[in-house]
Order: C-alpha cells, then sequence, then structure tokens
C-alpha cells in the first residue's frame, strides 16, 4: 500500500519488517490488545458532518494513541493512502488511563454533498510508551485501519440502519478473471458507491462448489478499479460460475464474469 507521506527507503523498509513481525506474532490475539477501537467503520450521510469513534483502554497502564485520517483511493491493483485535510480527527493524539474509553470526533469540513462516494481510512496507532521501553526493550504496538465513507448525494446510511437493506445492485460492477499468470480477479465499480465482496466460491456446472475466499476479499470503491490475485484449483472446471456475498447481504450473488483473458 503507498502512502502520502515519503520516508526514507531505509526506515520504510524497516518499518514494514517490523510490522509484519508484530503482525505475524499478535495474528491469533489481536483482540487481547490493550487498545480496542468502536466502530469498526464509519459511514457519513451526504450532508452530516461529525461521527464518534470510541477508543479504549482495557489494560492496567495509561496509553497513548493516534488518529490520522488518510484519503483512500484504488488504481491498477493498488490501494493508495494519501494525506487529506477533507476529514479532520478531534483530539489527534490521545491518552486514555486504564479502564477508560474517550471519544474522538471525526469532522467532515465540506458540507456539500458529493455526487460519487468519498472514501477514506482512519489510522489509529497506539503509541509507544517511553518508560516502558526503557525497560522491557522492543514493544508491539497496534494499528486499527478503519474504513470511512461519505455517501453521495440522494443516498442514505445502512451500516447504522436497524431497516434490513435491499439486495445489492451489482450491474454497476464488471468482472473478468485472467487466468493467467496464475489467476487475478479485476472489477470495475462504475457505481457511485463502493461494493464490499466476501465468501467467494466458484460454482461448476454440476453445481459443485469450490471455497476460493471464506472471508473478506476486499473493497472495490466507486468508480475505481482493483484486482487479487485469484488461482484457481484443478478442481474447477470450465463453464462454472463466481459467487460472492456484496456489502451485508444475506444471500450470495453469482458475479457476472466478462469472456475470460488468458
Amino acid at each position: 500500500m503507498h502512502m502520502g507521506t515519503s520516508l526514507p527507503r531505509c526506515l520504510r523498509q524497516a518499518t514494514a519488517w517490523l510490522l509484519v513481525a508484530a503482525c505475524a506474532l499478535l495474528a491469533p490475539a489481536v483482540l487481547a490488545g490493550d487498545l480496542q477501537v468502536s466502530p469498526i467503520s464509519l459511514e457519513f450521510s451526504p450532508t452530516e458532518q461529525a461521527q464518534g469513534l470510541w477508543l479504549s483502554n482495557t489494560g492496567t497502564a495509561t496509553l497513548r494513541a493516534q488518529v490520522r485520517v488518510q484519503q483512500w483511493s484504488q488504481a491498477g491493483g493498488e490501494e493508495t493512502l494519501a494525506n487529506t485535510s477533507e476529514l479532520v480527527a478531534s483530539p489527534p493524539i490521545l491518552e486514555i488511563p486504564p479502564g477508560q474509553s474517550q471519544l474522538v470526533r471525526i469532522i467532515r469540513l465540506a458540507a456539500d454533498p458529493s455526487p460519487r462516494e468519498l472514501s477514506y481510512r482512519l489510522l489509529v496507532d497506539e503509541l509507544p510508551d517511553e518508560t516502558r521501553a526503557e525497560t522491557s526493550g522492543l514493544q508491539l504496538l497496534l494499528r486499527y485501519s478503519i474504513p470511512v465513507f461519505v455517501l453521495p448525494g440522494g443516498t442514505a446510511p445502512t451500516l447504522a440502519s436497524s431497516q434490513p437493506a435491499p439486495a445489492t445492485d451489482t450491474s454497476a460492477l464488471a468482472a473478468s478473471l485472467q487466468t493467467g499468470n496464475g489467476g487475478v480477479l479485476q472489477l470495475d465499480n462504475r457505481g457511485r458507491q463502493r461494493v464490499r465482496i466476501s465468501n467467494l466460491v466458484y460454482v461448476n456446472a454440476d453445481g459443485s462448489r469450490i471455497e476460493l475466499v471464506p472471508g473478506l476479499l476486499g473493497y472495490v470503491l466507486a468508480g475505481q478499479q482493483m484486482q487479487w490475485p485469484l488461482p484457481l484449483p484443478g478442481s474447477a472446471r470450465a463453464g462454472g460460475t463466481l459467487k460472492a456475498k456484496f456489502n451485508n447481504d444475506a444471500a450470495e450473488q453469482t458475479l457476472s464474469l466478462q469472456p475470460p483473458v488468458r
């Protein structure tokens, strides 16, 4: 993932390896970290100007955290984060006593509706405790990446709604499956809102199902393009279809594919 801010190459490499190592060690017990964040995604209505993010400290020592807002875009199969002033976090840095929670307001500075959904990521970082570092050495710090969406004009929020949402309209999605080079699934979203894809399966003509991605595959943002490696196993025979769940739909839908590219 590309970051909008520039760091020396050696520092970027060191940071990347530390993050990979930390994630590998923490993966089985991420929820056991002292820093907890809620909700796990935010959705602004077209003219709404503020939302709240709760940070909680479940540990026994005071912790410090930083909240940054980054613009989120996709192109050529890559996801990019860049600095933005369109949303701000207040406060951006905070101290949370043990057992306490603190509200961070995410504020949208523009009030006019957008013709297309706007996408951002909140990066919530646990900051190092200098006093603890002096006694215990290396610290493994948590980072959360929270998706944030500002809905386009004429639409209503669905994430916080108690009413069942209609099935996702996938007519604006153009999908292609390249079977060469190990297999690549490419999605073009020509619509005004993002689409979240999960539980991807391949269904052979005889009805037999092959699970490809059991959980979240990812998002394809409004008006943008994204791709993922998707090698098909030998049991996936020609003439089959891809099915997935979109957004928060309970039922899966067929992902219509353009003619295959080999």
